[in-house]
C-alpha cells in the first residue's frame, strides 16, 4: 500500500497516528537482565566481548559478569543463547492487538539489533531468526498482523553489527546493510525506517545517500529518521523531511519539524527480569507523555520486550492497556490537532483543534487550573468537558479566567475518579477562545536591539564593576582580570552566544584571573534544548580565583584556571581539565541523559557540595583526580550518581541519589572513603571494582536496590556498619567476585 504524501511532505498517516509501539526483540530476551536502569538488549557487550563501536556502555560490566557466573556459567559465548529462544507462545496477532489497544497507529519491529541476528529471511546472512531460534519468520507474521489491524508497520534496523565478519567493510555496506533495508521496503512494505547502531562511521561511509535514493525509489512515502547519519542534503526532493529523533525525555518545547520520542515502558530496551513495577510506566504516565509529545508537536512510539518465548510481560501490557482506554477515548481530538501557542506545563496540556478558535486543554492534575493561557492575549468565550463523567455527551462547564490563568470554578474531574471504561480518569476542555481586547498603543513599541558586549568590556580594569541593564548582549567577550560583570537577574540581562549556520557557537565568555560575572544568563540558540547530544559550551573560565555567581548558563561552563568558585549556577554542568581546588556549590544542573553534570579530569583538592543534579548519565565523575570532595548533593541519574575513574583520596559523604543505577562506582584508584550516603531505587548502593586499592565504604544506608555493595577484583576493601533494607536479591548485602 502506498500512501498519499501532504503538502509539508510527510505521508498523510504520520501527521493522524501519532502514537507508535517498537517491539524490541533480540537474543537477549533469554538471558533477560541487566543492572537496573541498563539496557539488557546490551548483554553480549556486558559480557565484555571485543566487539566494535561500544560506546557509553560500561564494558564489562561487573554486575553481568557475577550473574552469568551464577546462572549461565554453562553458556560460553552469546550466540548459545538462540536456541533457547523458543518463541513458543508468540502470537503476531496478541502484539498487533495490544499496540491497538493502547491506541497505536503504528509499529515497528526491531528486524536486526547489534548482535546480528535477522528476525526474518534477510537475502545475505546466515544468522537469520527464520532457520534458528524461534525458526519462523517473525517479521513476516507481525508485518501482516499489522496490515490487518490498520497498523501502519515498520522497521527499526541496526547498522551496528556485532555477528557479521564483514562488518564495517565496503562488502558490508553494499552486501548486507543496503540489501537488507531495500528487502524490507520492497517485500514487507516498511513505511517507517527506524536507524540504530550509527554512531561508529559517518553517511559517507555509509552510503547514506545512495541507499535513501533506493528506497524513494521504492516508495517515496518511506519515513525515515536522522539515525541514518543523514542530512537535510541527503533526502531526495520531494519526499517526507527527515524525522529528528529523541530518546527517553521530551524537548523542552513546541519543536518544528517532524520528531518522534521513543520511550521504552520500563527502564531499558528489552525485557529485564530485574525490573519491578515502580520501574515502569503507569497508564497515567503513559497518557502524560502522549499528551506533552502531542502539544510539543511530536510523536510518540512506546517500545515493549517480549520473553524468550515470545510474549510480552504483564508489567509493560498492562499500563498500556490503561492508558489506551484513555488514548482511544480522545485521541479524536489529539492526533488532528496542532502545537497552540504554549504547550501547557508540568499538568496542563494544550493543543490547537482543527477548527479555528478551539483549543483542547488536558487537566493532568485535576486541579482545573490551566496556568500558562494568558489572560492578556487570550479570551475564554466558552469552555465544555469533552465526553462526561458517565460517557456521554460534552457538558458545559463554569470557567472565570483571571490573570493567573483559567480556572474551571464547577468540581473540576480528578485523576483518581473513573469513566465507566477509563481508568485513567483525565478530563479533556474544549475551549473556545478568541483574541483578547488590547488596549490602544498610542506608540508602537520598538524592539531593543542586542548590544555587543565586547566593547563594553574593552576599557574595563581591575577593580572595575561593570553593570548591565535589562536585554540582551551578544558575545563573544572577554571579561578582563579583576572585573566585575553584573546582570539584574537571569531573567533580564541575557548574554547570546552567536551562532554561525550550523557551527557550534564560540563560547560567549571568557573570565580571566579573580573575575567575577554575577546575576545574568548565558544562552546560545541551542540553549533550550536538552536533547541536544552535546551542550555547547558558553563560559570558558581560564583565569585563577574566578568566580560565577548566581547565573544561568544554557550549556557547559568549561574551567582550566585554578581557585575558580561557582555558587548558585544553574545550567547543563561543568567540565573542569587540570583545576586544582575548584569549588561548585548550592548550583543545579539538569542533564539530557548522556552528558555528565560534573566532569573532572585530573587536578585535585576540588569540591563538589550541596548541588542537585538530574537527568543525566552521570552526575560527578572525577578522572585521576586527588584529594576531591563529593558531599551533600541531591543526585539523579541513570547510570552513574559518583563515578571515581582511579582517583587518589576521594571522600564520597552525604550524598542523596535516587533512581541512579550505580549510586557510587569506585573504579580502580587508591584511598576513596564513600560514607554517610543514602542510595534509594537504584541497581547498587556501592560498586568497587578494577582493583580500587585502600577504599573505605561504611555508615551508608541502601533501600530500594536490587543490591547494595557490589566488590570486583578489590580485595583490600574495608565496609562495615552499611544498612540494606528492601534489597531486591536475596544475600544482597555483599556481592563479590570474581
Amino acid at each position: 500500500m502506498r500512501e498519499t504524501v501532504s503538502p509539508m511532505g510527510m505521508p498523510d498517516w504520520w501527521n493522524t497516528k501519532r502514537l507508535g509501539m517498537l517491539v524490541h526483540t533480540t537474543a537477549a530476551a533469554v538471558p533477560a537482565w541487566a543492572p537496573i536502569g541498563q539496557d539488557p538488549a546490551w548483554y553480549r557487550a556486558h559480557l565484555g566481548d571485543e566487539l566494535d563501536d561500544v560506546v557509553l556502555h560500561p564494558q564489562p560490566m561487573v554486575e553481568v559478569l557475577a550473574h552469568h557466573r551464577d546462572r549461565w556459567g554453562h553458556i560460553e559465548h552469546y550466540d548459545d543463547f538462540v536456541p533457547l529462544l523458543t518463541f513458543e507462545r508468540f502470537d503476531a496477532e496478541h502484539w498487533a492487538r495490544l499496540a491497538r489497544d493502547t491506541g497505536a497507529g503504528y509499529s515497528m519491529i526491531v528486524a536486526k539489533h547489534h548482535d546480528g541476528w535477522s528476525w526474518w529471511d534477510a537475502p545475505n546472512s546466515s544468522r537469520r531468526m527464520t532457520e534458528h531460534g524461534p525458526a519462523r519468520n517473525v517479521l513476516a507474521e507481525f508485518a501482516a498482523a499489522c496490515e490487518r489491524n490498520d497498523l501502519t508497520f515498520g522497521t527499526s534496523y541496526s547498522l551496528l553489527d556485532w555477528g557479521d565478519q564483514r562488518y564495517p567493510s565496503d562488502d558490508y555496506v553494499t552486501d548486507v546493510l543496503h540489501r537488507d533495508v531495500l528487502d524490507l521496503v520492497d517485500r514487507y512494505g516498511s513505511s517507517r525506517l527506524r536507524g540504530d547502531g550509527h554512531w561508529g562511521h559517518d553517511a559517507g561511509h555509509w552510503r547514506t545517500a545512495d541507499l535513501l535514493r533506493a528506497v524513494r525509489a521504492i516508495n517515496p512515502s518511506v519515513i525515515v529518521d536522522d539515525r541514518w547519519r543523514a542530512s537535510k542534503a541527503d533526502v531526495p526532493d520531494g519526499g517526507p523531511e527527515l524525522v529528528r529523533t529523541f530518546d527517553n525525555d521530551c524537548p523542552d518545547d513546541i519543536t518544528p519539524g517532524p520528531w518522534e520520542l521513543t520511550r521504552t515502558i520500563g527502564l531499558g530496551l528489552g525485557h529485564n527480569r530485574n525490573e519491578r513495577r515502580q520501574h515502569h510506566l503507569s497508564g497515567l504516565d503513559i497518557v502524560s507523555l502522549y499528551t506533552e509529545v502531542v502539544a510539543k508537536g511530536g510523536n510518540l512510539v512506546l517500545a515493549v520486550g517480549p520473553t524468550a518465548d515470545g510474549t510480552v510481560p504483564g508489567l509493560q501490557t498492562a499500563p498500556m492497556r490503561d492508558a489506551g482506554t484513555w488514548i482511544r477515548r480522545y485521541d479524536h481530538v489529539l492526533a488532528t490537532s496542532a502545537p497552540w501557542a504554549t504547550w501547557g506545563d508540568a499538568t496542563t496540556r494544550l493543543v490547537a483543534g482543527p477548527t479555528p478558535g478551539t483549543v483542547y486543554a488536558v487537566d493532568l492534575a485535576g486541579a482545573g487550573r490551566f496556568a500558562t493561557i494568558d489572560a492578556g492575549a487570550h479570551r475564554i468565550t466558552a469552555a465544555h468537558r469533552l465526553g462526561g463523567l458517565d460517557g456521554g455527551g460534552d457538558v458545559d462547564v463554569r470557567f472565570e479566567q483571571r490573570h493567573d490563568g483559567l480556572r474551571i470554578t464547577e468540581p473540576p474531574l480528578h485523576p483518581s475518579e473513573r469513566f465507566d471504561d477509563d481508568a485513567i480518569g483525565v478530563a479533556v476542555y474544549r475551549l473556545s477562545i478568541e483574541p483578547a481586547d488590547r488596549p490602544i498603543e498610542l506608540f508602537t513599541p520598538a524592539e531593543a536591539a542586542p548590544i555587543e558586549l565586547a566593547p563594553l568590556l574593552a576599557g574595563a580594569r581591575p577593580g572595575d564593576i561593570v553593570q548591565l541593564g535589562e536585554g540582551e548582549y551578544l558575545g563573544p567577550a572577554v571579561v578582563p582580570s579583576g572585573v566585575v560583570m553584573r546582570g539584574l537577574g537571569s531573567n533580564r540581562t541575557i548574554i547570546r552566544a552567536t551562532r554561525h549556520g550550523i557551527v557550534a557557537p564560540a563560547p560567549a565568555l571568557t573570565v580571566e584571573r579573580s573575575a567575577r560575572i554575577e546575576h545574568l544568563a548565558v544562552v546560545s540558540d541551542a540553549s533550550g534544548a536538552r536533547s541536544e547530544p552535546v551542550a555547547p559550551v558558553l563560559v570558558e573560565v581560564t583565569g585563577t580565583f574566578a568566580t560565577i555567581l548566581g547565573c544561568s548558563v544554557g550549556g557547559h561552563v568549561v574551567v582550566t584556571g585554578d581557585d575558580v568558585m561557582l555558587r548558585a549556577v544553574t545550567g547543563r554542568g561543568v567540565v573542569a581539565h587540570n583545576a586544582d581546588r575548584l569549588s561548585v556549590s548550592r548550583c543545579a544542573f539538569t542533564g539530557n541523559g548522556w552528558d555528565v553534570g560534573v566532569e573532572l579530569v585530573g587536578g585535585g583538592g576540588q569540591t563538589i557540595e550541596s548541588t542537585r543534579f538530574g537527568g543525566h548519565l552521570c552526575a560527578v565523575r572525577a578522572t585521576e583526580s586527588t584529594g576531591t570532595v563529593i558531599r551533600g548533593n541531591t543526585m539523579t541519574a541513570r547510570w552513574w550518581g559518583v563515578h571515581l575513574d582511579r582517583t587518589e583520596d576521594a571522600h564520597v559523604h552525604a550524598n542523596h541519589l535516587r533512581s541512579t543505577m550505580r549510586a557510587v562506582d569506585v573504579d580502580g584508584g587508591v584511598g576513596a572513603v564513600i560514607d554517610g550516603n543514602a542510595a534509594l531505587g537504584g541497581d547498587s548502593g556501592c560498586l568497587v571494582q578494577a582493583g580500587a586499592a585502600r577504599c573505605h565504604v561504611g555508615g551508608n544506608h541502601w533501600e530500594d536496590c536490587r543490591v547494595g555493595l557490589v566488590v570486583w577484583d578489590s580485595p583490600d576493601l574495608t565496609h562495615h556498619d552499611n544498612i540494606g533494607v528492601d534489597l531486591h536479591q536475596t544475600d544482597g548485602a555483599v556481592v563479590d567476585g570474581p
